[in-house]
């Protein structure tokens, strides 16, 4: 059994579907870009929040720009806007469009307002309502459904008070938390931002998502301290590299290896992999358990799921995948030699 202690919440917060393998197989395909599609709320005939003279639309889209610019740096990242101009998109084609290119991640930019002095910058991920300001916010990001044509049709299976979340978006919840909390800790410790958490909450444009995805409020447009910083280029830019590292860290620790190595031929009769753990549980191959490790190969042939890490034929090779595993926190791993 896993001994982890984070892994038991996770277990009983997701519901793993699985198609049925074949001893060996390889559990999930994933292209060699890391795809992240930013999502600038708002826009258009759409302003979203407007306090002290600042348009959220607008500052939406600025900070997303930056995000990208920034993000443009790094190798292997691909970014996407749903919008780079002032122009509405409808919430239930936001999502979509994340999941038609593939997306890896899909990240929606907001900012807040209450009517009281409130400040600070906090990240949602999809769920259940947990409390009543979590439903306000709600309220807030979903009344532009009634703006749209045709929305008595289109979002007819939405709930606006209290939107349940399905079993793809709970496949996916594990690493949007893990997402969410790299955000928010980026924010805090960057932008200088006051904590306000991470939280679930029934977003539509999180539910049409098939990846993970979180809503970020970057900060209280009603504040006027706020409000001036997030509206200055020096914020949104403060604001802009907060989030690309917390994208980059997550993409470096879930979808990156640092050895490579060659995947050994069909002629080949034997190849080594490293065991990193047996289980009787099944996890799909970018659950947070592996910490970024790929591929992950599964043998369910003993009775107990045996899960591995890379294939070579390259003994060497095998040392320094092994080496890879124990640095990333598997002390029991080691090399097995199979045969076919």
């Amino acid at each position: 059994m896993f001994h982890n202690s984070t892994m038991k919440y996770f277990f009983t917060n997701c519901i793993l579907i699985w198609v049925s393998c074949s001893s060996f197989s390889l559990v999930y395909a994933q292209s060699d870009q890391f795809k992240v599609v930013l999502d600038p709320g708002h826009g258009g005939r759409d302003p979203g929040n407007v306090q002290n003279g600042y348009y959220e639309k607008n500052i939406t889209l600025s900070i997303s720009k930056k995000i990208k610019t920034l993000l443009s740096k790094e190798p292997d990242v691909a970014v996407y806007l749903t919008r780079d101009k002032d122009v509405a998109i409808d919430l239930d084609a936001r999502g979509p469009f994340a999941n038609k290119i593939g997306a890896d991640v899909f990240v929606s930019i907001h900012c807040d307002a209450h009517d009281s002095n409130a400040y600070g910058a906090g990240t949602f991920v999809l769920g259940l309502h947990r409390a009543d300001k979590n439903l306000n916010v709600v309220k807030r990001e979903n009344a532009v459904i009634y703006r749209e044509e045709g929305y008595t049709e289109n979002y007819s299976k939405f709930n606006s008070d209290a939107i349940g979340v399905s079993v793809i978006q709970e496949e996916n919840l594990n690493q949007s938390i893990q997402l969410a909390y790299k955000v928010q800790n980026s924010l805090v410790k960057k932008a200088s931002r006051r904590d306000r958490k991470v939280k679930q909450a029934g977003f539509v444009v999180l539910y049409g998502t098939i990846m993970p995805s979180v809503l970020i409020e970057v900060g209280f447009l009603s504040n006027p301290n706020e409000g001036a910083f997030l509206n200055s280029s020096e914020g949104q830019y403060k604001i802009a590299e907060a989030i690309a590292a917390a994208l980059v860290a997550y993409k470096n620790e879930f979808f990156m290896n640092t050895v490579s190595f060659e995947v050994p031929s069909k002629e080949s009769s034997t190849y080594y992999q490293i065991q990193l753990a047996a289980s009787d549980r099944k996890l799909l191959e970018n659950d947070p358990f592996f910490k970024g490790l790929k591929p992950i190969y599964r043998d369910e042939g003993s009775g107990v799921i045996r899960y591995f890490y890379g294939r070579t034929n390259s003994s060497q090779t095998a040392q320094e995948l092994l080496n890879l595993a124990r640095n990333k926190g598997f002390k029991d791993a080691f090399i097995a030699e199979t045969n076919e």
